[in-house]
C-alpha cells in the first residue's frame, strides 16, 4: 500500500514539474544579471516563463538582437540602417503617460524585432494615428506596443474579439483591461492637451450610458476598442485612425456601422447620440439644454419647498405630542374606523409602489456610476464599486436591467388598472371630483403653514383630499408620462432613433434621469414622512394595507368630509 501511495505521489510531482512553464533556451544566461537583484534592468523569470513569448519559444536574443555574452563585457551592437536608427532614436526620447507618471522605453532596439513575428500588426500600426508621432515630429510621444499590451516580458495572448453585426456579445476581460490603458493617455489632461487630444474624452465616456454600464460590471457594454477598432480584415485595434479619416469606423459617415455592431438597424440619427461630448453638446440643439435647466430648477425648488414643509410639520407634531402627554387613553373615535380606500385602490397602490421602488433600486446605481467633471460624484469617492456590488443582488448589471423593466411593467399595469377604474366610476356617476386641484388648495397650503408656525390659531378645514394628497396624486400622472414615455425610447433606442431627431432622443435621456432623481428624492424625503414617519402616525398610516382610517384622524385631517358623512347618516 505504501509503495502504491509513494508511486502516486511521485507521479503527481513529476506531472506538476512537467506542467511548470519553462524559460526559452539561452534565457538563463541573461537572467544571471537581469533577474531581481541583478545589475541590469529587472526581468521576473516566473512572469516571463508564463508569457506568450516564452511559451512560443521566443528567447531573449530573438528580440534583443546582437546581445551576446560580449554585451556583458561592453561589446558593441550591430549597426542599424538610417530608418532603424531614426525609429530607435525616437523611442529613446519617448515617454508616454500612465496615470500621473511617465513611462520610458528601456530597450528601444528590441521593438525592431516585433515585425519579425507580427508583420501584419506592425504594418497596420505603422499606418495608424497612434504611430503618427514616430513618423512626424510631435510634442509628446504616443503609444508603443508596451503601452497597450503591458510589459512584453509578461504579455499574455489575447483572445480573438470582433463585435458581430447587430449582436451584443461579452467583451473579453483583456479588452476591458486595455480600455484602462487607453484612458492612461486619453484621460490624462496634461498629456491630452500636449498631444492635441480631447482632454474630456475619458470623462464624457464614463458619464455616457456605455461607460456607466462598464463601471457597474456589465460585460456586454462596449469599451474603447468595441467602437474605435477597425474591422479585423483592415487591421483591427492596430489600425485605429483619426476620426476625421474617411476610413475611420467612427467617422461621421461610418459611425452608424460602428453602432450596428451591437444595435441592429442603427441609423445616422442613432449614431449621433453617442460621442465624447455631453448630451446637450451632442444634439447641437437648444431644446435639451433648456430642458436640463428647467428640470434643475424644478427639482431644486420642489425639494426645497417640501423639505421646509416637512420640517415645519415635524416641529408642529412634536409640540402636539408634548401637549397630549398628560392625556388619558385612546378615545372611542380613535378606535372606530371607516373605509377610506377600497380594494381596487389598494391593489393599484401596491402595484405602483412595487414598481417605483423596483425602478429606483435598480436604476439609481447606474445613475450614480457616472462622474461629474473629473471627480466621482459621491464625496470624492468613486461610486461605481458600490453600484456594482449592489447590482449583484439582482444578478449583476444585466439582471438589474431585467428587473428594471419588470418595475416599468408594474407601474404601467397600475396606470392602466387606474384608468379603467376611473372609467367605471364615471359610468356609475361616482367619479370623485374632489381630487381636482383648485384655488382653495393654494389658500389652504398658505394657512396650514402659518398655523403650524403658530401665526394662525385655526387650522384650515380639508375635504376628502388635502393639497399634499392632491400633489402626490397628480405628480404620479406627470411622472408616469415622463418616465414611461422616455423609458420606451431607451427600451427600443434604434427603433425610435430611426424616425425621431437626435435632439428629441437626447431630451428623453435628460428627462428620464432628472425625473427619476426628483421622484425618488420626493418619495423618500416627503411621501414617506407623510405616510410613515410623521410622529402622530408612526410607524405608518395603515390605510394602504386595510383601507381604513380612524374617525379621530378623519375629524382632524378631513373635517369637511367627516361633517358631510355625519349629515348623510343623520
Amino acid at each position: 500500500m505504501r509503495a502504491i501511495l509513494l508511486s502516486f505521489a511521485l507521479l503527481l510531482a513529476s506531472t506538476a514539474r512537467a506542467e511548470e512553464p519553462k524559460l526559452p533556451q539561452g534565457s538563463d544566461t541573461c537572467l544571471q544579471c537581469h533577474s531581481p537583484g541583478g545589475d541590469g534592468p529587472t526581468v521576473h523569470p516566473d512572469l516571463f516563463a508564463k508569457s506568450v513569448h516564452a511559451q512560443n519559444g521566443v528567447g531573449c536574443t530573438d528580440c534583443h538582437a546582437g546581445y551576446t555574452e560580449e554585451h556583458a563585457m561592453g561589446g558593441t551592437l550591430p549597426p542599424l540602417s538610417d530608418a532603424e536608427q531614426k525609429f530607435v532614436s525616437r523611442l529613446e526620447k519617448a515617454a508616454w503617460a500612465d496615470g500621473e507618471k511617465k513611462v520610458k522605453v528601456t530597450s528601444p532596439r528590441a521593438y525592431l524585432a516585433c515585425q519579425n513575428c507580427h508583420t501584419e500588426q506592425t504594418d497596420a500600426f505603422a499606418a495608424s494615428v497612434h504611430s503618427k508621432w514616430q513618423r512626424e515630429d510631435a510634442k509628446v510621444a504616443g503609444p508603443t506596443c508596451a503601452s497597450c499590451h503591458g510589459s512584453l516580458h509578461s504579455v499574455k495572448a489575447l483572445a480573438f474579439y470582433e463585435p458581430k453585426s447587430g449582436a451584443r456579445q461579452p467583451v473579453p476581460e483583456d479588452r476591458r483591461a486595455m480600455a484602462k490603458r487607453c484612458e492612461a493617455c486619453h484621460g490624462n489632461e496634461e498629456f491630452a492637451k500636449e498631444a492635441g487630444l480631447n482632454p474630456e474624452a475619458a470623462v464624457t465616456y464614463h458619464d455616457s450610458i456605455h461607460g456607466r454600464l462598464v463601471r457597474v460590471g456589465n460585460t456586454l457594454a462596449p469599451v474603447c476598442v468595441s467602437c474605435h477598432a477597425a474591422p479585423a480584415n483592415r487591421g483591427g485595434t492596430h489600425a485605429i485612425v483619426a476620426k476625421t479619416d474617411p476610413n475611420s469606423i467612427v467617422n461621421v459617415k461610418n459611425r452608424k456601422d460602428a453602432c450596428a455592431r451591437c444595435h441592429a438597424g442603427a441609423t445616422d440619427s442613432f449614431a449621433s447620440l453617442i460621442a465624447h461630448k455631453t448630451p446637450q453638446e451632442t444634439s447641437g440643439h437648444p431644446v435639451p439644454h433648456i430642458i436640463h435647466i428647467a428640470f434643475s430648477y424644478l427639482t431644486t425648488l420642489t425639494l426645497l419647498f417640501f423639505a421646509f414643509h416637512v420640517l415645519v410639520d415635524f416641529v408642529y407634531e412634536l409640540r402636539q405630542r408634548m401637549r397630549a402627554k398628560g392625556g388619558h387613553g385612546p378615545s372611542v373615535d380613535a378606535v372606530r374606523s371607516v373605509i377610506r380606500f377600497d380594494i381596487h385602490q389598494r391593489i393599484q397602490h401596491w402595484l405602483m409602489l412595487s414598481g417605483v421602488i423596483l425602478l429606483g433600486i435598480t436604476g439609481w446605481p447606474l445613475r450614480g456610476a457616472g462622474t461629474f467633471g473629473n471627480a466621482p460624484i459621491i464625496g470624492g469617492r468613486d461610486a461605481a464599486p458600490y453600484s456594482e456590488a449592489f447590482m449583484k443582488i439582482f444578478g449583476g448589471a444585466e439582471g438589474a436591467a431585467m428587473w428594471h423593466r419588470v418595475g416599468a411593467v408594474l407601474i404601467i399595469a397600475s396606470s392602466i388598472y387606474h384608468l379603467f377604474y376611473l372609467t367605471f366610476l364615471a359610468a356609475q356617476k361616482r367619479l370623485p371630483l374632489s381630487m381636482l386641484p383648485g384655488p382653495k388648495d393654494a389658500v389652504d397650503m398658505r394657512d396650514n403653514i402659518l398655523f403650524m408656525l403658530g401665526v394662525k390659531k385655526e387650522r384650515p378645514k380639508f375635504d376628502r383630499y388635502m393639497y399634499l394628497e392632491k400633489f402626490d396624486y397628480w405628480a404620479v400622472f406627470w411622472g408616469i408620462v415622463m418616465m414611461v414615455g422616455t423609458g420606451f425610447i431607451f427600451w427600443f433606442p434604434a427603433f425610435f432613433a430611426a424616425w425621431a431627431p437626435s435632439w428629441l432622443i437626447t431630451s428623453a435621456l435628460i428627462i428620464h434621469g432628472e425625473e427619476a432623481t426628483l421622484a425618488i428624492l420626493f418619495l423618500f424625503v416627503v411621501h414617506f414622512y407623510n405616510v410613515h414617519l410623521k410622529p402622530s402616525i408612526f410607524p405608518m398610516n395603515w390605510a394602504w394595507l386595510n383601507g381604513r382610517i380612524s374617525v379621530e384622524m378623519m375629524k382632524h385631517e378631513h373635517p369637511l368630509e367627516y361633517d358631510r358623512m355625519s349629515d348623510e347618516q343623520k
